[in-house]
């Protein structure tokens, strides 16, 4: 099913990935042989209802979930996360919870300083550095969520609906942001969402997902220019067509499941 360029880099491999939840009472398939490639570079946006496996691949791919069969690869590259929930720790300042991230990335510590305030010229909070979370508001601490996955030097980052619990006017500030990072690092990208406008927004190719049992059932080549808007009249029709697509898997998937 997946669709790369001729010659592309292959940054990240799923093959036959499952992922089943047991107890003595209920055995629950949340994800079943899922196969997906990512090429270097690539910008994809995993798509579908809730209950569709999108997180549990996500967490798959982070190394905080182990698939019950089939492999999952990231050939090498160090890989970063980010959640809906920024998770900062609020004790520290947010030059602290990203020298936390250095830390554990063994970055020397006379690097810190440097690093750090690079980091924060990035997210655009240069003079942030001293504050705390609660005095942030949700979109700046979503930035230093990104600042700090990328403190890891991660060349895939996973972002899991980021920005769903964000505004609209900041959410679209916020994907601005987060395409010119990924373009300046040159990273590799796996989004979940949802909200089929923001894939076609954001995504270089998207990945429709389907529940009972989670799976990969499609995908979509995104082909519009950059920079984007939510408003733009080509996002609005590739929108559409995402909608008819997980409408269309979900009325087979009822069939199927009836």
């Amino acid at each position: 099913m997946t669709t790369l360029a001729p010659g592309a880099t292959v940054a990240l491999s799923v093959r036959d990935a499952s992922k089943v939840f047991a107890d003595s009472t209920a055995r629950t398939v949340a994800l079943s042989e899922a196969q997906l490639e990512v090429a270097q570079g690539e910008f994809v946006c995993l798509l579908g209802r809730s209950g569709c496996g999108k997180s549990t691949l996500l967490a798959m791919i982070a190394g905080l979930s182990k698939p019950s069969a089939g492999t999952i690869d990231t050939h090498g590259h160090r890989v970063g996360m980010m959640f809906q929930d920024a998770n900062l720790f609020p004790w520290l300042t947010v030059r602290g919870n990203i020298e936390m991230a250095l830390r554990l990335s063994g970055v020397p510590k006379a690097k810190w300083p440097g690093r750090v305030a690079e980091l924060l010229e990035m997210v655009q909070l240069p003079h942030a550095g001293d504050k705390r979370p609660h005095q942030l508001s949700g979109g700046m601490r979503q930035r230093v969520a990104l600042a700090r996955a990328l403190a890891q030097e991660c060349r895939i980052l996973l972002m899991d609906e980021p920005f769903g619990a964000l505004d609209a006017l900041t959410r679209d500030a916020l994907h601005e942001e987060i395409e010119r990072v990924w373009q300046e690092r040159e990273l590799t990208i796996v989004f979940v969402t949802h909200n089929v406008r923001e894939a076609a927004r954001l995504g270089d190719r998207v990945v429709v997902m389907s529940p009972s049992p989670g799976r990969i059932v499609d995908e979509v080549v995104i082909d519009l220019p950059r920079p984007r808007r939510m408003e733009d009249s080509a996002v609005a029709h590739q929108s559409g067509r995402l909608h008819e697509l997980m409408d269309l898997h979900d009325t087979v998937a009822g069939r199927q499941e009836a």
